[in-house]
């Protein structure tokens, strides 16, 4: 949309600040006309009424302005984020990770979510793709893990997250799940709750590995892996980069790490995208992926 100005809000739950908001809105002129729009999770801009309940003291939450460069930076990470969401989604729906089973349990905190969380949270555990019945009722899956459906009546009627992991998984993937979940993930679910009836529910229940692949790989193979790679790019940089130990005097090993300091910024950026997706993160936001 075209608009000739534009005046900036942050909705702000208890404890936020303007520079990392709940919801952030704009209220934009377009020659006599005027609209509200809200900053979704996807990075969108779409029209909304929420700017006028807040001002009217209908719904919870501190109006505060934002100014226009602040607001822009807000902007540009929910967008960041988002991809980062997007391609972590693209590997669940691929069947990417291993499969594991969320406890029907949920964990009691300092405050209660207020009702408009309860309704994201519910959102998710109530709309991803079903699996079928298992141990407690009605269960379904984001491609990642395979929950009760019957944990969203909790959390709605008393204002509870889901345990452990589990929740900042739903956070984190900011409350998305694919719409699609293919046959054969569908099938792993399955059987992966039929070992969960089986068992005492002592120990969390989750796939071994992704059927045709080996075991995720554990910390101590990945900092292998990250030592490994870190050798390779200095290899694959030492010739190009420049050698300047007149610009670091008493820096006895600096001939060991040159590369490490003097490397140009494209080189940097591959050593830690690739670095990153060794540790398990997003490439471009540093984001835990397998979570």
């Amino acid at each position: 949309m075209m608009y000739d100005e534009a005046t900036y809000f942050a909705r702000l739950r208890p404890g936020e600040s303007v520079g990392n908001p709940s919801w952030l809105l704009r209220r934009v002129r377009s020659g006599a006309h005027l609209a509200d729009e809200l900053l979704e999770r996807d990075g969108e801009w779409r029209p909304t009424r929420m700017l006028i309940a807040a001002e009217r003291g209908e719904i919870p939450g501190t109006l505060r302005p934002v100014i226009a460069p602040l607001a822009k930076g807000v902007t540009n990470t929910v967008r960041k984020r988002f991809g980062a969401v997007r391609r972590a989604l693209e590997q669940q729906q691929a069947g990417d990770f291993t499969l594991r089973v969320a406890a029907a349990a949920t964990r009691q905190q300092e405050q209660p979510l207020d009702a408009e969380r309860r309704a994201d949270f519910a959102g998710f555990l109530t709309g991803a793709p079903l699996v079928g019945e298992g141990p407690e009722g009605a269960y379904r899956t984001d491609g990642m893990w395979v929950w009760p459906e019957s944990i969203a009546a909790a959390i709605l009627a008393s204002g509870v997250e889901p345990e452990g992991i589990f929740s900042h998984h739903i956070a984190s993937r900011r409350f998305f799940f694919p719409a699609w979940i293919g046959p054969e993930i569908m099938d792993r679910a399955r059987r992966l709750l039929e070992t969960a009836a089986a068992s005492d529910g002592a120990e969390p229940v989750r796939e071994a590995n992704v059927p045709g692949r080996p075991p995720p790989p554990t910390r101590e193979q990945r900092m292998a892996a990250l030592s490994s790679w870190h050798s390779e790019w200095e290899r694959r940089h030492a010739a190009s980069t420049p050698f300047r130990p007149e610009l670091h005097p008493g820096e006895d090993d600096y001939n060991l790490h040159y590369v490490d300091l003097e490397a140009s910024p494209e080189a940097q950026s591959e050593f830690t995208a690739r670095a990153r997706e060794i540790l398990g993160q997003d490439p471009e936001t540093g984001e835990p992926v397998d979570i």
